[in-house]
């Protein structure tokens, strides 16, 4: 009878003493696939607030290292309110700037006011006044999601079931589902500034890994498609870095970036705590804490609302490549309800420009009649191939409006085929798209601009001696008035052009400058090639990414350069495409760079845009090599 107590009392000791050790897991979660750290509790306790307790309409200003650190509370206007975006911004930068000043002057002398004298008392160890100093440049503001995440939870309903089920498929832990509720609250349309899109938030080059991706087909956009490559992407990550948190953590700043981390500090804590090198910032810091602060939000809220049930639906798998017309019309349906319940189909398909693909999973009404509706589909109506794209290379007096007559089509078609606005300008060996004739249905690519009708210029290029310039493109025609805010800097697209092509045995050689967005990955893909055979052909060192700016070497000896060209526009219309789908320019401001930036931390950290867009409104400077005091144009992005 005596032995049980001091049994106990020993078992308590040993797990005071688990429990204090820095670094380890709670005794609860030391055995699940998603562990609490002690080194995020109060991460993890920040965006389960952020989840559940802030709204929209408040923003909490915090301490960026130490998210215990709560200096205030601010009230934001409503979204729908004119200029919200202008204001919040306004209001967050102030209160930031407020308590960034008050910090400062706490670490220099004693509080005075009941708000200095809380903000103090958050600051108690012996090095409190280096520690306020250095809160001073670490104020950040955070909106309040409760609204936007309940949405989520209420939509989830209708894949979360299907979704666990996918990941009990790859063997992988079911609460992997969750993880949509950090990348875009279940939004199957969601894009985001850097070219991330869908429920998933695949970026496109990523993305092509695992998905189609395509001028007909965006399966990122399609949640069951991507919870499959989210599923394989996730199952590789884990068999490499070995456990969730840091598999998790890659989901957010990359695989290789994550292998790096793991060989410098080993374990998970470790890292959180103390890796500091390339991009492992605050978003990559605190991916793995929101996982789980979303995870317990959202089960709760499941319990507590009503949540959209899966829609049925019957599936056809296409024999052909076949016109939406036909599919309207056999269907007795509507391009609508096809793009409803088929959100990977993209808009020329819809607009008839492209065929639905062979070997597409149509998805249609779940009726009665469907199934026998499937059956009788005329194979006479496949196709055996894609209409393709066309290109016209510009010749030296040819002009914009005799190219649209040429193809017996318009001039804001050929322009918005282009993503050219008014003040374009076209360029002596510009490869221009031609849209295709529409088959009864007005097809209209989504434009950053509206289309007004012109008649741009050509103009000769200035002799470059084979090499055209680092980051650079002709500026031509602009407004007389910077304040419009509906102008977008043309883009130069000779600059994608393959230039010093030469023969080398049974292949051709030529040279490209690296552009925005542009990868190892996307040009092994676009060349028909992988990348060690890309790296050892082009001489390339083993490991290192391109950046930018960077003139480099490609082969050409499974892809034409003319097909590569076209690859590279294909790529750079889509991209933009998918942001101004989502996002509009609202205007400008200037900035002046300062030592220590780099074209990373403004793009992703300061400003919240992405390289493209920056290089196209600074599209003379050579944005590689910023220099101290050089001016930048920064567009100001505003969310449709």
């Amino acid at each position: 009878m005596t032995t049980r107590p001091v049994r106990w009392f020993i078992l308590l000791a040993s797990t005071i003493l688990f429990l204090v050790l820095p670094g380890t897991l709670t005794c609860s979660a030391a055995s699940k696939p998603f562990p609490l750290y002690y080194a995020i509790v109060d991460n993890v306790n920040f965006w389960e607030k952020i989840y559940s307790t802030y709204s929209l309409n408040q923003a909490v200003i915090h301490d960026s290292d130490d998210l215990s650190k709560v200096y205030g509370v601010i009230s934001l206007v409503d979204d729908k309110t004119p200029g919200a975006s202008k204001i919040n911004s306004q209001r967050q930068q102030q209160a930031i700037e407020n308590y960034s000043r008050m910090l400062t002057r706490l670490a220099g002398g004693s509080p005075v006011t009941g708000e200095e004298k809380r903000i103090a008392a958050l600051f108690t160890g012996p090095n409190r006044l280096q520690e306020l100093r250095n809160a001073a440049k670490n104020v950040r503001s955070q909106r309040g999601q409760k609204e936007r995440f309940l949405e989520g939870v209420v939509k989830s309903g209708a894949f979360l079931e299907e979704i666990r089920a996918i990941f009990r498929s790859y063997n992988l832990p079911e609460d992997l589902a969750y993880l949509p509720h950090v990348e875009s609250s279940f939004n199957t349309r969601a894009y985001s500034k850097f070219g991330a899109a869908g429920m998933w938030q695949f970026t496109r080059s990523t993305g092509k890994l695992y998905m189609m991706i395509n001028s007909e087909v965006d399966e990122r956009l399609d949640p069951i498609l991507a919870t499959h490559a989210a599923a394989k992407y996730l199952r590789n990550s884990y068999e490499k870095l070995g456990t969730w948190p840091l598999a998790i953590t890659s989901y957010n700043y990359g695989l290789a970036g994550m292998l790096r981390a793991r060989e410098d500090k080993g374990s998970y804590s470790e890292i959180y705590r103390n890796y500091q090198k390339g991009y492992f910032k605050f978003a990559s810091k605190n991916f793995y804490s929101e996982f789980l602060a979303a995870r317990m939000v959202a089960e709760k809220l499941e319990k507590k609302y009503r949540l959209h049930r899966p829609q049925r639906v019957t599936t056809f798998k296409l024999r052909g490549f076949v016109h939406i017309n036909q599919l309207t019309d056999h269907f007795r349906t509507t391009v609508a309800t096809l793009q409803r319940l088929n959100p990977a189909l993209r808009a020329p398909v819809f607009g008839g420009e492209k065929l639905v693909p062979e070997g597409y999973t149509l998805r249609l009404p779940n009726e009665q009649s469907t199934a026998k509706l499937i059956n009788s589909f005329p194979s006479s109506r496949f196709k055996s191939s894609q209409n393709q794209n066309l290109f016209h290379r510009v010749k030296k007096g040819e002009t914009a409006g005799a190219i649209a007559r040429q193809y017996d089509i318009s001039l804001s078609d050929l322009l918005s085929a282009n993503n050219l606005d008014r003040f374009s300008t076209i360029y002596i060996r510009q490869k221009l798209r031609i849209p295709l004739s529409h088959g009864g249905i007005g097809f209209v690519p989504v434009s950053p601009v509206a289309v007004l009708n012109a008649k741009p210029k050509i103009v000769a290029l200035s002799p470059q001696g084979g090499a055209p310039p680092v980051l650079t493109a002709a500026k031509k025609n602009k407004p007389t008035s910077w304040q419009s805010t509906d102008f977008l800097p043309s883009k130069d697209p000779t600059i994608y052009n393959v230039f010093n092509i030469t023969t080398r045995g049974d292949f051709k050689v030529g040279q490209v400058v690296v552009q925005p967005e542009e990868s190892l990955e996307l040009f092994a893909q676009w060349l028909n090639t992988d990348i060690a055979t890309l790296t050892r052909m082009s001489n390339l060192p083993r490991g290192r990414q391109i950046s930018p700016g960077q003139k480099i070497q490609l082969f050409f000896n499974h892809v034409s350069p003319d097909k590569f060209e076209e690859k590279r526009l294909d790529f750079l219309n889509e991209t933009e495409e998918d942001f101004f789908s989502a996002y509009t320019v609202i205007g400008k401001t200037m900035y002046t760079v300062e030592p220590g930036d780099t074209l990373w931390d403004l793009c992703y950290n300061k400003f919240d845009i992405p390289l493209w867009l920056l290089e196209r409104y600074n599209s003379t400077i050579n944005l590689a090599q910023l220099r101290h005091s050089q001016e930048l144009i920064i567009p100001l992005v505003q969310q449709l």
